[in-house]
């Protein structure tokens, strides 16, 4: 047992230092991810919605707890930090077990003292498991000891860039060696410095022995500009326009995101380095002197997050590109050398950004975080309001790989059925349903109500389909949607479907949402009494290039039918809606 003891406090070090003993994420070009946090599936529209547990706006920084393997997201538009249960638990869609920077999770207000945050946005955890957040609009760093086992809306411990939690130096912040514009980026090496990339001020500040500062001290150096009081920007060795990520490998080589002069800078023995010392290589451009925004393996446009992952790889979020670079033994890499893989895109000249996500696209990414323990790849996707997990997923029990979730309507009744194409432990699904109107008035509320319980098939890797009648159903607009609970309790959401009950007026009704759209788009129509209809799809010289629905219907109900006109060039088409001699048509646009 002593000898187990000691091999487990070698292996937290080791990881702290980012020299990890347990291997590489595994990177293939245009990978899928293999999880998903802020989103219940890989294929949800993102939105901005009010905040809860499980769902994000705009996430920014990430970071992994190396002794717990807990995970921590910064939730800029929420303006807090969540935290999750460690990652090899997590399951689609998995709410969070704490916040900091709000009471609880519905909460969303800015502030300026101990436990409140503006504008979250790069994170990190130390050796010691201490939480070091920027708060970008606050212009300062707060730290929260014990941040793995804190309760929710506990007080920071320190604050850097202020002289205490009640002071934020509003719009231009400060430049000194204890003040700060606009910080981005944090990280913390293996020695307990802090490194701090200041968007505004063009610098990263270095605080050695960080865990013993007190609050408002100055830094102890400073890299991008020659002093504490000098914030003119540039390009060259020395100088940076704009710092965001940052990280220090296992051999305290700084890496920094310059992200308006299309780079990214490398320090080599960076702890050691002078003020406004002169970077050492240049990832993104052929020199120091050169800012070209490019979309090429060699060239990158708005790098943001950096993360040396300590067995060599650079992981480099270009943000503008909607993409991920990985360079491989990236110190040993000459000055705009090309990326030897990418994510978020097929190849390394292309750009494009689904609409509907997928498990493999990217709309703005920003920071990230490899979990060399679990060998996985965490990244904040940006716009699509989610984190993604690339890599090993074996570990994880992922519960279901749905297939379908549909919502028919017959008179007063909701059908839903639903398909798995495997399972994985799986105890059963709970139905719930929430009403969005009730009769003619709109109900506010988030409050889902479980109305039924299906039997799930255990471990299955053969296709298994389910089905749920909720029947007598009041008159109102309705969304369903399931959620699968494993053997061990663990659970995630599935579904969304929104469903109408209730008489429609008795005649020919055809509307899309939305419109324009890329590439599906949701057709609702209603005819006046019982009989076979069609809804036929036509471009702009009358031929017809699909059908969307043919076959019976019931008078005054809305029907729906989904479009996907991904095969079709983009354009205005016209749908026309026929029963009985009688003919309906309204314009449509699909946009790619």
């Amino acid at each position: 047992m002593k000898h187990l003891r000691i091999l487990f406090v070698a292996t937290l070090l080791l990881t702290a230092l980012n020299v990890s003993v347990f291997g590489q994420v595994p990177v293939s070009d245009n990978m899928p991810a293999v999880g998903v946090l802020g989103q219940s599936n890989f294929t949800t529209a993102p939105s901005t919605v009010a905040p809860t547990a499980s769902v994000l706006n705009t996430p920014k920084g990430i970071a992994i707890d190396p002794t717990t393997g807990k995970l921590f997201v910064a939730d800029y538009e929420n303006r807090r930090v969540l935290r999750w249960s460690s990652t090899d638990k997590l399951v689609d869609g998995s709410a969070a077990e704490a916040v900091l920077g709000q009471p609880d999770f519905i909460t969303n207000t800015s502030g300026t003292s101990s436990s409140k945050l503006s504008r979250p946005y790069g994170i990190c955890v130390d050796a010691s498991g201490r939480l070091w957040v920027t708060d970008l609009t606050n212009n300062r760093v707060l730290r929260f000891d014990n941040a793995s086992t804190i309760v929710s809306g506990s007080a920071a411990n320190r604050v850097l860039g202020q002289a205490d939690f009640a002071t934020a130096t509003a719009n231009a912040g400060g430049i000194s060696a204890s003040t700060m514009w606009s910080p981005i980026g944090v990280c913390v090496d293996g020695s307990g410095r802090l490194w701090v990339a200041e968007r505004d001020n063009k610098r990263v500040l270095r605080f050695d022995n960080a865990s013993t500062k007190s609050n408002g001290d100055p830094a102890d150096g400073v890299l991008g500009e020659p002093d504490f009081v000098t914030n003119t920007g540039g390009l060259s060795a020395s100088l940076m326009t704009r710092a965001y990520g940052v990280s220090v490998d296992g051999s305290g080589r700084l890496w920094v995101g310059d992200r308006d002069n299309n780079r990214v800078l490398r320090f080599d023995n960076a702890s050691a380095a002078a003020d406004g010392a002169a970077a050492d290589g240049v990832i993104g451009q052929v020199d120091f002197v050169t800012a070209v925004a490019a979309r090429t393996q060699p060239g990158i446009e708005g790098p943001r997050g950096v993360f040396a992952d300590g067995t060599g790889k650079l992981f480099v979020s270009d943000e503008a590109n909607n993409r991920i670079l990985v360079y491989n033994n990236a110190a040993a890499k000459a000055n705009g050398a090309n990326a030897d893989n990418v994510l978020g895109q097929v190849d390394f000249t292309t750009y494009v950004t689904p609409n509907p996500p997928t498990a493999s696209s990217l709309n703005y990414a920003e920071f990230l975080c490899v979990d060399n323990v679990n060998k996985q790849l965490w990244i904040a996707d940006e716009y699509n309001n989610r984190i993604l997990r690339f890599g090993e997923g074996s570990s994880l029990p992922l519960p279901v790989e749905l297939t379908s979730f549909t919502a028919t309507v017959f008179r007063s009744n909701a059908h839903l059925t639903w398909v798995t194409a495997t399972e994985v432990n799986c105890y059963g699904f709970e139905v719930e349903r929430r009403a969005v109107v009730s009769g003619q008035s709109v109900v506010s509320t988030d409050q889902w109500e479980k109305i039924g319980f299906v039997l799930g098939s255990g471990t299955s890797t053969v296709p298994r389909e389910y089905s749920f009648a909720d029947v007598d159903v009041p008159s109102g607009r309705y969304t369903y949607r399931i959620k699968q609970i494993d053997h061990d309790n663990s659970f995630a959401y599935y579904g969304n479907a929104e469903v109408v009950i209730g008489l429609a007026p008795r005649e020919l009704s055809l509307g899309n949402y939305p419109n324009p759209f890329n590439p599906t788009t949701t057709i609702e129509f209603t005819v006046p009494e019982d009989g076979r209809a069609s809804l036929k799809i036509y471009n702009t010289i009358g031929q017809l290039v699909a059908t969307a629905f043919e076959g019976q219907v019931q008078g005054g109900y809305i029907q729906k039918a989904i479009f996907n006109a991904s095969k079709l060039a983009s354009g205005v088409y016209f749908t026309r809606l026929e029963m009985n001699g009688k003919s309906l048509i309204k314009k449509i646009a699909l946009m790619k």
